[in-house]
């Protein structure tokens, strides 16, 4: 039996959860704020009960008061009715009939009091009794108030004494009238202090329901809505964070919904964001890919043309003047060509990847601008075109001054390139509103406004169709992705042909950086190590037959220097263990390992070699490549091709001939 009470509540108990769980939040909200109210007005309402029954009581009371002093004084009337009466007897002075005339005219008027407020049927029914009485007793005591001197003595003391008869009687009912209406009063006392007393334990137990109703209603609340919000904001943080969330609705409310739909977007969320990784993947696997492709594609292509270039270089040198010169020439452009579209693919790469390193430093862009006009002053000469420079005096931004550098020279040769021939290209720089701004602009018609939008995509260069110029299509779009990265601008004007770029004012002090021509041939120069030899003996380790001839061709020309051969690390130590050479040239990408290692080598374990001169000659022209090997206190690091003048310049300097 108790079991099945039991469930039976439980089931109930179940049911009315649900019920409340459903119910919209308005509705909760209504029930919540009613419930305190409720127990409150109820409480109020047995208070206001009470207080009107104890009120009763007090009238009672005090009625039942009024009825005993009435009755006292209906006995002091009486007494000093029959009083006065009787000394007029005795002395035959009407002056003491004052308290009869009193009391026969007070009298009416409190038995009709008495019988108005007389509430209790004996008090009631005795007071019809001593109703007749009292007129009785004032019947004879008018009678005795009008004798006179003859009557008989004998009559007189009759009604006289019948007259004290009727009043002990009359005496006698008001006695137990006022006994019981001390009776009434005791009663109604008592009552009046259970009233008070009821009264103040309701006033305690509506005090005490009142705040179980508010504790009741703040529970509810806190269990059901505070604690459902404080989850779906905490659900919110771990959605923001893109964590996976467990949300089982459990109403059909306002919060149950939300609580759907945040669990809806977070399985849309958590769908999305796998999709994102396994992009983002893909993405990193493709760029790696990417720059594993280009890197291993500028190595294989640098190594072929640097024995084109080289060997070009050496022919135009050697040539006489003729068509064959010319060739060699066309081959040396050629080449060079395709060098610079490796160069930019590679910076555009480096650039997207976040690889590449900015050299940020305040410098005067007046020399630099200066350095710019100076280097590309030949090619006027070509398309007879003539560069007009404007440049406002001390001007100073903060930059990577080889990369700027890069970017300007890069506008000044498209429009030396591009401009009408027989014009005039003009380069102005200025402040403007906090910038610096340099203007190249040519005498040409403009970017037409449909074409503008592609004018810094890879490889689309406009107008290609119409001009035998060459050019990659990644000039402008390294010039652009090399300004974003110096926090600068570049742009074109709507209605002229004119490229500007833009980079904050600054005025701070100047870093005096070697000039451009110096820095590229910038070396870590150590003394060349004496020899009384006639010859100086330099050991170059490649094992690119082509590199090989293109370096033996070189020294061909240096009859104080003699080559020596070795295509890998073991075969280099071995020369190194025979000879100590005058100059080590050392390729990094060998057979049987990386030349770095036999820099290391030299470093930590041959004293004697420690002042040979090392030149890396390399294809790796990476710039994390370049300062790790200049770290490492290499002479000299050139990328291939191979720059064969500034290569003699530098055997020269390192290795002079002796007279």
């Amino acid at each position: 039996m108790m079991q099945s009470l039991f469930n039976t509540m439980t089931q109930l108990t179940s049911r009315l959860n649900h019920l409340w769980q459903d119910l919209s939040l308005t509705t909760k909200g209504i029930v919540l704020n009613a419930l305190p109210l409720t127990v409150l007005l109820g409480s109020l309402a047995l208070i206001f009960e009470s207080e009107q029954q104890a009120a009763l009581l007090e009238r009672r009371v005090q009625n039942a008061l009024q009825i005993q002093q009435d009755i006292q004084t209906l006995q002091t009337l009486l007494l000093e009715a029959s009083t006065g009466v009787r000394d007029f007897l005795l002395t035959g002075n009407r002056q003491f009939l004052g308290g009869y005339e009193s009391a026969r005219q007070s009298m009416p008027h409190l038995l009709s009091s008495l019988e108005h407020n007389l509430d209790d049927r004996s008090q009631q029914h005795l007071l019809q009794v001593i109703h007749p009485l009292v007129a009785k007793n004032l019947d004879d005591l008018a009678i005795l108030a009008s004798h006179s001197e003859d009557e008989a003595d004998e009559a007189l003391i009759g009604k006289f004494s019948s007259q004290g008869n009727a009043l002990n009687q009359l005496r006698a009912h008001l006695d137990r009238m006022s006994l019981r209406e001390s009776t009434i009063v005791n009663q109604d006392k008592k009552e009046v202090i259970y009233e008070r007393k009821r009264n103040l334990r309701i006033t305690l137990m509506a005090v005490i329901a009142g705040v179980v109703g508010s504790l009741i209603g703040v529970w509810l609340f806190t269990q059901t809505i505070v604690a459902r919000v404080k989850t779906i904001r905490d659900s919110a943080i771990h959605l923001v964070k893109g964590e996976p969330l467990a949300l089982p609705s459990i109403s059909r409310d306002e919060l149950g919904e939300l609580t759907s739909e945040l669990e809806h977007a977070s399985q849309l969320l958590t769908q999305s964001a796998q999709e994102a990784h396994l992009a983002r993947v893909e993405a990193e696997e493709a760029s790696a890919a990417k720059s594993n492709f280009l890197s291993r594609t500028s190595h294989e292509l640098r190594t072929p043309l640097n024995a084109i270039l080289g060997f070009a270089q050496i022919l135009e040198n050697d040539l006489p003047e003729g068509r064959q010169k010319d060739s060699a020439t066309l081959i040396h452009n050629a080449g060079q060509h395709l060098l610079k579209l490796i160069n930019e693919v590679l910076d555009i790469s480096r650039i997207e990847s976040g690889d590449i390193s900015m050299s940020m430093e305040v410098i005067a862009l007046n020399l630099l601008l200066e350095e710019a006009y100076h280097y590309l002053k030949p090619l006027e000469k070509v398309r007879d075109i003539t560069i007009e420079t404007h440049f406002e005096p001390d001007l100073k931004v903060r930059a990577d001054r080889q990369r700027l550098l890069q970017v300007i020279l890069n506008l000044l040769a498209n429009a030396l390139k591009y401009g009408p021939e027989n014009t005039s290209v003009s380069f102005s720089a200025y402040r403007q509103q906090g910038q610096i701004r340099v203007d190249v602009q040519d005498q040409g018609q403009g970017i037409p406004a449909a074409l503008r939008s592609r004018l810094f995509t890879p490889f689309d260069r406009l107008g290609a169709e119409r001009t035998v110029t060459e050019g990659t299509g990644l000039g402008l779009v390294l010039s652009k992705q090399l300004m974003d990265a110096m926090g600068g601008q570049i742009g074109v004007a709507e209605a002229q042909s004119l490229f500007w770029i833009s980079l904050p004012e600054t005025g701070q002090a100047i870093h005096n950086p070697l000039p451009q021509a110096e820095a590229s041939t910038a070396l870590n120069a150590r003394p060349a190590a004496t020899t009384s030899q006639a010859k100086r003996h330099i050991l170059y380790v490649e094992d690119n037959h082509s590199n090989q001839a293109l370096i033996e061709a070189i020294m061909s020309k240096h009859r104080h220097l003699k080559l020596h051969l070795a295509a890998s690390l073991q075969e280099s130590m071995v020369w190194l263990r025979d000879m100590q050479p005058d100059l080590l040239l050392l390729d990094l990408n060998l057979p049987d390992g990386s030349g770095e290692s036999l820099i290391q080598h030299i470093q930590s374990s041959r004293q004697d070699l420690q002042a040979t001169p090392i030149v890396v000659l390399s294809a790796d022209a990476l710039p994390d490549t370049i300062q790790r090997l200049n770290a490492l206190g290499i002479t000299h690091y050139f990328t291939k091709p191979l720059n064969v003048a500034a290569f003699n310049q530098l055997l020269l300097k390192l290795l002079p001939e002796t007279p």
